[in-house]
C-alpha cells in the first residue's frame, strides 16, 4: 500500500499540540523541520513492538540475540539500497548526527588529534606538517563541516561564493590544482544545500572536478537528506566517496543514529579501529589480541545503538516510501510560493539566493524597520506566542556563511566577538528560519506566510510587551513565564502517565483556526498601536550603542 502524504499528515505526533501563551493557547505548527523532524505514530508502535524481542546483539546463540543481529544487518543492507551504496562501501551508525559522521571520518583518515594532544604536538611538530592532508570546504558549511577539519592535523582550505550565491566552481577547480597541494591527500568535504538558504550544491559536476584532481569527494546531507535523492554511485566520476547524514531530521527520525558510509578504499584494515573495545575483536588474551577484519563491526565497539539504527533505517524508507518525484514536486511548489509572496514585502529580508528553484524548501529571513531590524530572536518569539509557529532563530550554526549573507566585515566582526566574550550575546547578529515541509498542508504554508507579512507589518508595536536580556539575547514577554508552561520531566511523570493514550493525531487542522490567531494578532496590533511610543532604549557602553542594529523598548 502506498503512502500517501495525506495519509502521513496524519500521523506525525504533536500536530494537535496545543501550547500556552502570552495571548491564549495555540496550535504548535512545526516550520523547524530544518532542525529536527518529528516523531511518526506507526513507527513508534513497530518499533515498541520489536522491544519485546530486545537484546544486545553480540550473540546468535539466543533468539532475542539472534533477532536483534538480524534486524540490525536487515536494516544496514536496506540503508545502502536506498542510498545507491554497494557492497564496497560501509555503513557506521554515529551518535550524533552528521556532526558524529564527520568526526569518524576525521579519525578514519588519521586527521583527527584530541584537543589536547594537538596543543602539545602542533608546536614540535610544525616544520613536519608540511606535508599534510589538504581539506577543501564549501562556502555554506554548517560548523560541523568546518571546526572538525579546522581542529584537525588538515590544511583547510575555503572555496568562495559565486556571483549567483552558490559554489564557485573555478575557484575550486583552481585551488585543487595548485602546485602546494601536489602528492598530498586531498579531500573535498561539501553541503549538499545549505542549511541556511537552503541553495543546493552542484553535487556530480563538484565530484568530477575533486576525482580529476585526485581528490576525495565527500558530501553532508544533513539540512538536504531528507528532501533530495542520493545517489553514491551516480557514474564512473561523479560517484561520492564518503556522505554523512542525519536521520534524526527525517519523519520518523528523531531518536535515529546519525550515518557515515564511505567507500572500502577510504578505510586502511592495517590500522587500529577508531574505537578499540567489544565487538571490535575476534580474540583477546593476556598476550595479544586480533581485531575483526569486518570494517563495519570494528567500528561498532560497544553496544551498538540498535533501536537508533532500525530507526534511521525506517526513516530512510519512510522518504523512499512517499517518494522523491513527489517531495520535490511538493517543495518546488512550496518554496515559489512563499518566496513569490515574501518578497512583495519590503520589510522581509531574504537571505541566499532569490531563485527558489535553487533551493530546497528552507528559508531565513529578517524583518527590516525603520532603517534597522527587528531582533531575530524577537521574531521567532512572536511567531510562537501569536501564532503557535515554531522557527529558530541565531545563526543555524554556520557563522562563515552568515558573514557573507549579512555583509559582516573583519572589524564589525572582533566586535560582536568581543561583546560575547564579556558575556553580551544580543548584539549577536542572525536571523529566523522556517521550512516549508512536503507533509504541510497547503492552508499550514498560507497561514506562515500571512503570519511572516503580519510580523512585518506590526511586529515593531508588540516590543511593548517583551523584555531584552541584554545578556543572554532572550526577549520574554513581561506579563508571562513560558517555563512555568513546560510539564516536569522525570520517572514520577512518567508513571503518571502509563495508562495513557496514544497521542490524537487524525485529521486536518482546520483553517479557521488559523484565520482565528490572525484575527487576534490583528485585533492585538490595533489596541497596541494605540499606546506605542517609539522610546526606543541604548546600550550603556557606547561601542555597544554603536553596533545597536535592532530596537527595543524594555531592557
Amino acid at each position: 500500500m502506498k503512502l500517501t502524504v495525506h495519509a502521513l499528515r496524519n500521523e506525525i505526533i504533536g500536530n494537535h499540540k496545543e501550547i500556552q501563551t502570552p495571548y491564549g493557547k495555540r496550535l504548535i505548527t512545526y516550520a523547524d523541520y530544518t532542525a529536527s523532524g518529528r516523531t511518526v505514530q506507526f513507527i513508534e508502535k513497530y518499533l515498541l513492538a520489536l522491544q519485546e524481542s530486545y537484546a544486545n546483539s553480540h550473540t546468535e546463540d539466543s533468539y532475542t540475540g539472534k533477532a536483534m543481529t538480524t534486524y540490525i544487518h536487515q536494516a544496514e543492507k536496506r540503508i545502502k539500497a536506498l542510498l545507491n551504496a554497494t557492497d564496497d562501501h560501509y555503513v557506521m551508525p554515529v551518535g550524533t548526527g552528521s556532526t558524529g559522521a564527520i568526526q569518524k571520518l576525521c579519525e578514519i583518515l588519521g586527521l583527527y588529534v584530541p584537543p589536547t594532544l594537538n596543543h602539545f604536538l602542533k608546536g614540535p611538530l610544525e616544520d613536519h606538517l608540511k606535508q599534510v592532508p589538504v581539506v577543501f570546504i564549501g562556502p555554506y558549511e554548517h560548523h560541523s563541516n568546518d571546526l572538525i577539519w579546522r581542529e584537525s592535523i588538515a590544511e583547510v582550505v575555503h572555496i568562495a561564493l559565486n556571483a549567483q550565491g552558490g559554489i564557485d566552481l573555478d575557484d575550486l577547480k583552481d585551488k585543487l590544482a595548485r602546485p602546494q597541494y601536489e602528492n598530498r591527500l586531498k579531500i573535498g568535504s561539501f553541503s549538499a544545500a545549505s542549511n541556511v538558504s537552503g541553495v543546493r550544491s552542484p553535487l556530480y559536476e563538484i565530484a568530477d572536478i575533486l576525482h580529476a584532481n585526485a581528490a576525495l569527494a565527500c558530501f553532508d546531507f544533513a539540512a538536504s537528506g531528507p528532501y533530495v535523492a542520493i545517489d553514491m554511485n551516480h557514474d564512473a566520476t561523479s560517484y561520492f566517496d564518503a556522505i554523512y547524514l542525519s536521520p534524526h531530521k527525517f519523519l520518523g527520525g528523531p531518536g535515529s543514529s546519525g550515518l557515515l558510509v564511505i567507500h572500502k578504499k577510504i578505510y586502511d584494515c592495517s590500522t587500529s579501529p577508531t574505537i578499540a573495545g567489544g565487538g571490535t575483536v575476534d580474540y583477546v588474551s593476556s598476550f595479544g589480541y586480533d581485531f575483526t577484519a569486518d570494517p563495519e563491526a570494528r567500528e561498532k565497539a560497544g553496544t551498538p545503538g540498535i533501536l537508533q539504527i532500525l530507526k534511521t533505517c525506517l526513516a530512510l524508507e519512510l522518504k523512499d516510501e512517499i517518494g522523491i518525484e513527489k517531495i520535490e514536486t511538493i517543495e518546488r511548489q512550496y518554496i515559489a510560493i512563499v518566496m513569490g509572496h515574501l518578497s512583495e514585502n519590503s520589510n522581509i529580508e531574504i537571505l541566499g539566493p532569490l531563485d527558489p528553484n535553487k533551493r530546497i524548501s528552507i528559508l531565513s529571513f529578517n524583518i527590516k524597520y525603520n532603517g534597522g531590524y527587528l531582533h531575530h530572536r524577537f521574531v521567532a518569539r512572536l511567531l510562537n506566542d501569536l501564532f503557535g509557529i515554531q522557527s529558530r532563530a541565531g545563526c543555524a550554526c554556520a557563522g562563515p556563511y552568515g558573514h557573507a549573507l549579512l555583509g559582516i566585515d573583519k572589524d564589525t566582526s572582533e566586535n560582536y566577538r568581543n561583546f560575547i566574550r564579556m558575556g553580551t550575546h544580543s548584539l549577536k547578529p542572525g536571523w529566523v528560519r522556517v521550512n516549508f515541509h512536503y507533509a504541510m498542508s497547503s492552508e499550514q504554508v498560507k497561514f506562515i506566510i500571512d503570519a511572516i507579512n503580519f510580523i512585518a507589518d506590526f511586529g515593531y508595536l508588540f516590543l511593548q510587551d517583551y523584555q531584552l536580556d541584554y545578556k543572554s539575547g532572550a526577549w520574554t514577554p513581561i506579563a508571562f513565564d513560558m517555563e512555568n508552561t513546560i510539564s516536569h520531566f522525570g520517572i514520577l511523570a512518567a508513571l503518571e502517565n502509563k495508562d495513557q493514550a496514544w497521542p490524537e493525531t487524525a485529521s486536518d487542522v482546520s483553517g479557521a483556526i488559523y484565520s482565528d490567531y490572525l484575527d487576534q494578532a490583528g485585533a492585538l496590533a490595533r489596541q497596541l498601536e494605540k499606546t506605542f511610543k517609539p522610546a526606543f532604549k541604548s546600550y550603556d557602553d557606547a561601542n555597544m550603542e554603536s553596533n545597536r542594529w535592532f530596537y527595543v523598548l524594555n531592557m
